[in-house]
């Protein structure tokens, strides 16, 4: 699996991007390329807290996200809810750009939604994370953590960054349980 970003915020017009900024929100489009076909797709909230790690499921079982073409795209959009909390939510790009799933976290006004180092090779690969960048005399260093190839679950241990969190995506083949009612979402569904 290969994930490459952009940032479509880029190509609003000027006052747009004065909004969103003005308003806080962060967007980013994830592409998302391999040989899915019809896999089903799991998102994992996986949070680090001094150096421990919990993970959670962010779909429901019963919740079958099924990937069909070799190009699927995900949309992460960030936006402020409350006084400390944001709100991050992935759409499904399709016709109705239907939210997946949508997470909080608390804000902090040096962490960013940033894509990561997906290196594609095992079960679950990180496809977008909510963190400072590497601590640096007088701020952080967000482009070297970026560039830097080391897997989220690595940050802490590596550059002693802490308190951020990260979501992944497992692929796995698509089973349903006898007599369980299941919802199947695919493009064009």
């Amino acid at each position: 699996m290969k994930v490459s970003y952009e940032y479509p915020v880029h190509s609003l017009s000027v006052p747009l991007q004065e909004y969103f900024q003005m308003q806080g929100v962060q967007h980013l489009r994830l592409t998302i390329r391999g040989e899915f076909n019809g896999k089903r797709a799991t998102f994992q909230k996986v949070s680090c807290r001094k150096g421990a790690f919990t993970e959670r499921e962010l779909l429901p079982d019963f919740f079958h996200f099924i990937l069909e073409d070799s190009v699927e795209i995900l949309d992460f959009m960030a936006v402020p809810y409350k006084e400390d909390s944001l709100r991050v939510t992935c759409f499904h790009s399709t016709e109705n750009n239907m939210p997946l799933f949508t997470d909080t976290v608390r804000i902090d006004k040096y962490k960013i939604l940033m894509e990561t180092y997906t290196p594609g090779d095992g079960p679950e690969t990180p496809i977008m994370s909510y963190t400072s960048g590497i601590p640096i005399e007088g701020g952080f260093y967000f482009c070297g953590l970026r560039g830097s190839g080391v897997e989220p679950r690595k940050w802490y241990e590596k550059y002693g960054i802490d308190d951020y969190v990260y979501y992944t995506i497992r692929l796995e083949e698509d089973t349903y349980s006898e007599g369980a009612i299941n919802v199947r979402i695919t493009k064009g569904n």
